[in-house]
């Protein structure tokens, strides 16, 4: 899975506390600050997404905290593209390679 991550300050007059971050499938994974964040700070969440799922990606991760309207829901949007493939050339042979001997 690969990481990425969201940061916002915070500007409240309490400290922030979000208690839930839900992805919307077991593919997207959210991972969130457990201690309290105090205003004017600023905080990220991880979000890991199973890679290899190649092409275009369209996930949500639900915030739960303590603000005003209680929960957030962020929009993550993107393209997997597949890891390029090595080229074999007919001369090269692969790393820890053995001559084999043919036998008639």
């Amino acid at each position: 899975m690969a990481p990425s991550g969201l940061a916002a300050p915070v500007s409240l007059i309490t400290p922030l506390i979000i208690s839930n971050c839900q992805g919307s499938c077991g593919c997207t994974v959210p991972s969130w600050p457990k201690e309290p964040i105090k205003p004017g700070a600023s905080a990220v969440i991880k979000v890991h997404y199973d890679t290899k799922r190649v092409g275009p990606i369209n996930k949500t991760v639900t915030v739960t905290s303590n603000s005003l309207g209680g929960t957030v829901t962020l929009h993550i949007k993107g393209m997997i593209e597949a890891a390029p493939l090595e080229e074999t050339f007919p001369g090269n042979k692969p790393a820890g390679a053995v001559p084999v001997e043919k036998t008639n």
